[in-house]
């Protein structure tokens, strides 16, 4: 990770140790309990992609990479296809089902990965007659099985097999990003009553919120007040 980021990360480690501290203030808002928890998500794909920029890639396999891509393309292709097809018939259940954007796959862990592939194979495999003109065949399933199924064998076979380094600093990047949004759109806005009730407490968050720069020999000091 560059300087920005890690310093960016004390922060969001700073954000999400206040509102454990606070637990009890936020347990009766069940908006804010599940924006901590995306963000410690969040924070977990952070450290475990991180690991693998500090190591040398050694257990990072080519296969599992290229079966990790393969995966990825195949399951915005049955996307595709399947968003055509619930267009077309005015299903709105099945256009929320499989719709997935390709920075949610990029961030997805590998059996999350797996499990989005496995539901839209799932949700296709009755409609291969209709999705037969949206560019899906009998080829395309047989490709997504085979994948699911080798990709599945090969997730227990390294703890952090994401890819290679260069990918791993592409997920960093997303999930930097994932967080500015949390933190802007989710976490800013609902805490924003709480400066009235529990001033203490929002003050805090805000003043947590502040970036602080350690990098360096140079004297601390804050940079911003606003990240995202």
């Amino acid at each position: 990770m560059n300087k920005n980021q890690i310093n960016k990360e004390r922060m969001y480690l700073a954000i999400n140790l206040l509102l454990d501290n606070f637990s009890a203030s936020i347990a009766s808002y069940p908006e804010l309990m599940q924006a901590q928890q995306n963000l410690k998500s969040f924070l977990d794909l952070i450290e475990q992609n991180r690991q693998i920029q500090e190591t040398d890639n050694k257990g990072l396999t080519l296969n599992k990479t290229k079966l990790r891509e393969d995966l990825m393309k195949l399951i915005q292709q049955f996307s595709a296809a399947l968003l055509a097809h619930a267009i077309a018939t005015k299903n709105v259940q099945l256009k929320t089902k499989a719709s997935y954007k390709h920075s949610a796959l990029l961030r997805a862990a590998d059996p999350i990965l797996y499990d989005i592939g496995m539901l839209l194979y799932t949700l296709a495999t009755p409609l291969e007659a209709e999705l037969a003109r949206f560019f899906i065949t009998r080829t395309e399933y047989d490709r997504m099985l085979a994948n699911l199924n080798n990709f599945k064998a090969a997730i227990p076979q390294k703890r952090l097999a994401t890819g290679t380094s260069k990918v791993s600093t592409a997920y960093i990047n997303d999930t930097f990003i994932a967080i500015d949004d949390l933190l802007k759109n989710e976490l800013d806005v609902l805490l924003m009553p709480f400066q009235f009730t529990q001033p203490d407490f929002y003050n805090e968050y805000r003043s947590a919120r502040n970036i602080v720069d350690t990098g360096g020999n140079r004297k601390t000091k804050k940079e911003e007040t606003t990240v995202a």
